[in-house]
């Protein structure tokens, strides 16, 4: 059996395209963190979904959160026989794995110092798996991949792009921006100067209407409304006229989406974001230039220009979901579990 832990709503669509391609015999954990349980439970009907434990907020708060789940997926587990471990980012499914000897496959892709998750998981791994690019430690046998982990995603995606989104939401197609705000309470990210600032430059001059999704969960539409409903990211995204985000994972889902795309991270992006840069798919911004960078991509965008270049980029990149997989035959082959 693969125990799957999945800790941040974008991975839901990871694991969801990995189980079509490889179906097995899985028992799946979440964590309550925003609507990351509705949407498991939406995206993998035919699939138990197990709620243990929370996210923390605050760095104290974290580490309560991290013994208090540690604790309880080790009653979880004394009901199944779980063979082979597998996450992205969950430090706590590392532990436990770790700690009754479960081999434990460690994905990510965030390779921006101090490495926090890196360091609490991928020691304890059997094997890594990365994109090519990552430039940050993994300890011990690894599989890279030629990509980003959001090309499964938006793979998933485009097999049933529904673009129903908007109109649930009431909302028109192409006059709105997606935001979603840094990641400040995150490892690597303390504070972030002037992203409202930069945001308000550019509702000002393009005269778009704001949805955003703030890092607690849920959704703010233009109105002023919070809504806690499942939402689904990538389809609104993709009726947008373009996403802006000071963090990383919808941001390189908008660009292979093939909408304009603008980073605000208020410090180096991640070597994942920065390939799609350099393929002219996101643009790096700030308060001062947001403007323009926007109009840029608009010009591209409005041509199919923008569209066009997404798709052949994807082309060009692996499905990280058979990196997962040679992952999984390799812990196999070596332990000889099947």
């Amino acid at each position: 059996m693969l125990w799957i832990d999945v800790v941040n709503e974008p991975h839901v669509r990871l694991w969801r395209r990995f189980l079509k391609r490889y179906p097995q015999d899985v028992l799946i954990t979440v964590r309550r963190k925003g609507s990351l349980i509705e949407l498991a439970r939406r995206m993998l009907p035919d699939h138990e979904i197990h709620i243990v434990g929370r996210w923390g907020r605050s760095k104290e708060d974290k580490i309560r959160a991290f013994a208090e789940r540690v604790r309880d997926l080790v009653y979880l587990l004394d009901e199944y026989e779980v063979d082979v471990a597998s996450s992205k980012g969950s430090t706590e499914q590392a532990r436990v794995a770790f700690g009754l000897g479960i081999p434990f496959i460690a994905l990510n892709d965030n390779d921006l110092p101090p490495h926090v998750v890196t360091r609490l998981t991928f020691p304890l791994s059997a094997v890594a798996v990365v994109p090519e690019c990552f430039s940050g430690p993994t300890y011990g046998p690894t599989v890279r991949f030629r990509g980003v982990f959001e090309v499964s995603h938006v793979l998933d995606y485009l097999e049933e792009p529904s673009r129903e989104e908007c109109r649930r939401l009431g909302l028109r197609e192409g006059s709105y921006l997606v935001v979603r705000p840094p990641p400040v309470s995150s490892h690597y990210l303390e504070m972030a100067e002037h992203f409202e600032e930069a945001i308000k430059r550019l509702l000002d001059s393009t005269g778009l209407e704001e949805v955003r999704f703030p890092r607690e969960g849920g959704i703010i539409l233009p109105d002023g409304t919070k809504l806690y409903d499942v939402v689904d990211g990538i389809d609104l995204m993709a009726t947008s006229a373009g996403v802006i985000s000071g963090g990383g994972t919808m941001i390189r889902e908008a660009a292979l989406l093939g909408i304009p795309a603008i980073s605000l991270l208020p410090r180096e992006d991640p070597c994942v974001t920065r390939i799609l840069m350099e393929g002219g798919l996101i643009a790096k911004a700030d308060h001062r230039n947001i403007v323009q960078a926007y109009e840029h991509l608009v010009e591209r965008w409005s041509t199919g220009e923008l569209r066009e270049r997404a798709r052949a980029i994807i082309s060009s990149l692996e499905d990280p979901v058979d990196a997962i997989k040679r992952a999984l035959s390799q812990v196999f082959n070596e332990r000889k579990l099947y």
